[in-house]
């Protein structure tokens, strides 16, 4: 089940924790949280899905929507333009609970 058509209150959690209260088959909203840290990573100033841990090197993360955005530093110490990942593409809702897909 698609993740934004069957939450709301959608927001993130010390800038990796994807908080929302989803609903479950049954019509329930229950409360659902994923870590995006064991999902998505930093690679060269690009979100990548399959990395891990970038909050770790990320700065002013914002939800916008479910477009993940921040500045990523590059290995070189700069940074690219503010870059974003859509969070719909690999998360879901399965019976209430947010899962990586």
């Amino acid at each position: 089940m698609s993740f934004q058509a069957s939450s709301r209150d959608i927001f993130l959690e010390d800038g990796h924790i994807l908080f929302a209260n989803v609903c479950d088959r049954e019509g329930n909203w229950v409360e659902s949280r994923i870590d995006l840290n064991r999902f998505i990573g930093n690679e060269d100033g690009w979100f990548m899905w399959d990395g891990v841990n970038f909050s770790d090197s990320a700065n002013d993360i914002r939800l916008e929507g479910t477009l993940l955005t921040a500045e990523l530093p590059m290995r070189d110490g700069g940074y690219r333009e503010r870059q974003g990942i859509e969070l719909s593409e690999r998360i879901a809702n399965e019976n209430g609970e947010l899962v990586f897909v």
